[in-house]
């Protein structure tokens, strides 16, 4: 290889790199969003197809046996999967079909509701938007334990949007603060719209109005795609796919998967970042201005994203293969880092109530380090 053809290959995998590294910019309300590089992305692995770990819609991180993460799979089995942080064991299984059978899920989440830890199933999809038929399921997240499968009788909130109109959704998010359900719609070349419920155990079989809360910001055209052999002009940030809120409530992750940007060999997905303003409602939050996780790279139908804590996140894809787990982290406070010897180096993070703990052998401290009497 002659040095111009050297030199040459090396500024061209330079630019991949920086590309990779710094996504396309996002217009939003009329502005450039900033991109927040706090979050560094490691590779985790592949999940395994043979264990029912196969087009993955929603996940959430377990906070009853911390390790742990529940996956539900996008119409694919009957059960939602704990695995640990590697993805390659399955360890228990959840049947959830006496009860409520399959339906389109979409996400996951977990909750916290009268201090009773619960997960949530978003059984709300409708990709022509035309069923209607849409019902969050809920449990109590069980324990996990040396036993593979159990089977659990969970609950079903059936609800309708404003209106009765009928939207496909497929991001789910819960506030341990508000005590709040969120749903996102998924919409392609428009803007997608917020929408929430209060959580009750008293809801029974009655249909549940959702409250609208906001648009996902008006976003500027970025080009066309094609739909069902349409061309179309599309918006920057339609096709939201996941969702979640950290633990303490303070920080909101909506992700989108524009698959449309394909079809002209673009990129154009992100995940955004809101942060909470002291005691102000989400829907305030939304209606702020967010900034863009820089360390993200487009996944093939990523559907599936869950907070650990403020500094950890997981994100996963819909792929029907071996689809790719993906962990964002930054650096935890100087004071949990110092905390003093710990027994094997193991620190476990525990949610009491809405706050956010860590335990070690030496006792329980708060996020900011300081050990709890």
């Amino acid at each position: 290889m002659s040095i111009r053809n050297l030199f040459l290959g090396c500024f061209l995998l330079m630019i991949a790199a920086c590309t990779a590294a710094n996504p396309k910019p996002l217009v939003f309300n009329g502005d450039t969003l900033p991109f927040n590089n706090e979050y560094k992305r490691t590779y985790i692995g592949d999940l395994k197809k043979s264990a029912g770990l196969v087009e993955i819609s929603g996940i959430a991180c377990s906070r009853v046996t911390p390790g742990y993460i529940w996956m539900e799979s996008d119409d694919y089995s009957d059960c939602i999967i704990a695995t640990d942080e590697q993805g390659k064991t399955r360890y228990k299984l959840v049947n959830l079909t006496p009860k409520v059978g399959r339906s389109d899920w979409e996400d996951m989440c977990g909750g916290v509701y009268n201090g009773v830890n619960y997960l949530f199933i978003g059984a709300f999809g409708d990709n022509n938007a035309s069923t209607g038929n849409y019902k969050i399921v809920y449990l109590e997240e069980p324990e996990i334990t040396g036993s593979k499968s159990i089977t659990v009788a969970p609950s079903v909130i059936n609800f309708q949007y404003p209106g009765g109109i009928k939207h496909n959704a497929e991001s789910m998010m819960y506030d341990n603060v508000e005590q709040k359900i969120y749903i996102v719609t998924k919409v392609y070349y428009d803007v997608c719209q917020v929408f929430s419920l209060p959580m009750s155990l008293e809801y029974g079989n009655a249909v549940q109005t959702l409250e609208y809360v906001c648009d996902l910001g008006k976003q500027t055209d970025i080009g066309e795609g094609v739909i069902g052999g349409t061309t179309r002009r599309y918006k920057g940030f339609h096709l939201a796919t996941a969702a979640d809120i950290s633990p303490d409530g303070s920080l909101v992750l909506i992700k989108n998967q524009n698959n449309t940007a394909q079809d002209n060999g673009e990129e154009y997905s992100w995940i955004l970042l809101w942060k909470r303003e002291g005691n102000e409602s989400i829907s305030a939050t939304l209606k702020r201005q967010p900034e863009v996780i820089q360390s993200y790279e487009q996944e093939w139908q990523g559907e599936a994203m869950c907070w650990l804590d403020n500094n950890v996140f997981y994100t996963v894809s819909d792929d029907d293969g071996e689809p790719p787990l993906y962990k964002y982290t930054k650096p935890y406070p100087e004071a949990i880092e110092n905390i003093g010897t710990v027994e094997n180096g193991e620190r476990t993070k525990v949610l009491i109530g809405n706050t956010l703990y860590v335990r070690t052998s030496e006792g329980l401290y708060t996020i900011d380090g300081r050990q709890v009497k």
